[in-house]
């Protein structure tokens, strides 16, 4: 190729590059142009909704465990070997039912002896009433052996608690925490028992909440995919001085024994409802220097609504006012408006 051609057919090709290039760019700007053109005389596309009455509930949620509405745990009186356990986890049990039997022979107890001594005792006992009944002893030798009677009975009785563990009311055995042949020490959990047709739990909550909260107030709670509500039952009227918080005991009927002792749940507090009330969605929401307000659609113009809170739960607020049943709210494109400007309902 002639080198001078060649040299003037390069700037020729930058030129037609550039010219494309800024083609390019006034197409673009003439579009955007377009766009902005379209937004002024159709409208800036929204979505809206119609302000209706509708239910506003606020709830204060808290995780909390569970236990029976009466619930203890027995201990072993003193150290020695498990002989017997006489019922199962899940029997039904009854007040003063010996569930756990001790070894008699261990060293800690005294139990034969004590049991022997209240046998005499209380044969020495009952002579000497007869005798004095009729005219063959004299008051003093009574009240001697009536005094003896009563020491050995209570000494056997002491023994007999400390070697047979017992239930403390009538319920369900929800756990055995030994096994036969076990040597225990003094204070070992034994066992528990608890109420289950009704299950507790207490909730630890702040000094603005327990303001919010009456007795009686509705409770809602779900396990393995059912809902069970309930009802505070008890708010404590000073706060505890190590947690800094209130308690407030929470109550649920359990007739199936569904809800399970021990576990840890999430429960629902309504601390208010309102059947007749304006709502509007959180994210609708917005502020300037004047306070918070929401856009509406009026005559096709998007208008600013300056509006007042009442109470507000996860996503939506109460409005108690500035809005009015009838009233459209943009509820899409809210970002993309301003007061006075055109707005178009899409679907």
């Amino acid at each position: 190729m002639n080198t001078k051609k060649y040299y003037l057919v390069i700037p020729g090709l930058v030129a037609a590059l550039l010219l494309a290039s800024l083609a390019g760019c006034s197409r673009q700007h003439t579009e955007a142009r377009s766009m902005e053109q379209i937004y002024e005389e159709e409208g800036i596309p929204v979505r809206v909704d119609t302000i209706r009455y509708q239910t506003f509930e606020k709830n204060l949620a808290y995780f909390a465990k569970l236990s029976g509405v009466k619930e203890a745990t027995k201990s072993a009186v003193i150290g020695g070997k498990i002989e017997r356990i006489n019922a199962r986890v899940g029997d039904r049990v009854h007040a003063n039912q010996v569930i756990v039997e001790m070894d008699q022979t261990s060293p800690g107890f005294q139990y034969d002896q004590a049991k022997a001594a209240y046998e005499n005792a209380e044969k020495t006992y009952h002579r000497m009433k007869a005798m004095l009944e009729a005219g063959e002893t004299s008051q003093a030798n009574y009240d001697g052996a009536e005094a003896q009677y009563l020491v050995a009975k209570r000494n056997y009785q002491a023994q007999r608690k400390m070697l047979l563990i017992d239930s403390p009311f009538d319920g369900t055995l929800v756990d055995i925490k030994v096994r036969p042949g076990d040597n225990i020490n003094g204070d070992t959990h034994v066992f528990t028992v608890a109420q289950l047709d009704r299950m507790h739990a207490r909730l630890w909550v702040t000094e603005r909440e327990v303001l919010q909260m009456l007795p009686g107030m509705t409770a809602a709670t779900s396990f393995n995919g059912k809902t069970y509500r309930g009802k505070i039952t008890e708010i404590s009227l000073a706060a505890d001085p190590f947690r800094q918080a209130f308690y407030v005991d929470v109550e649920f009927d359990n007739p199936n024994r569904e809800l399970r002792s021990g576990i840890t749940i999430n429960i629902e507090i309504q601390v208010y409802e309102n059947s007749r009330a304006i709502t509007v969605p959180r994210n609708l929401v917005m502020r300037d220097t004047n306070g918070e307000f929401v856009y509406l659609k009026e005559n096709n113009t998007a208008v600013k609504r300056y509006i007042t809170n009442g109470n507000s739960s996860g996503i939506d607020y109460e409005v108690t006012g500035g809005l009015n049943i009838g009233d459209v709210i943009i509820t899409h494109g809210a970002s993309m408006v301003d007061a006075g400007r055109r707005v178009r309902v899409v679907e």
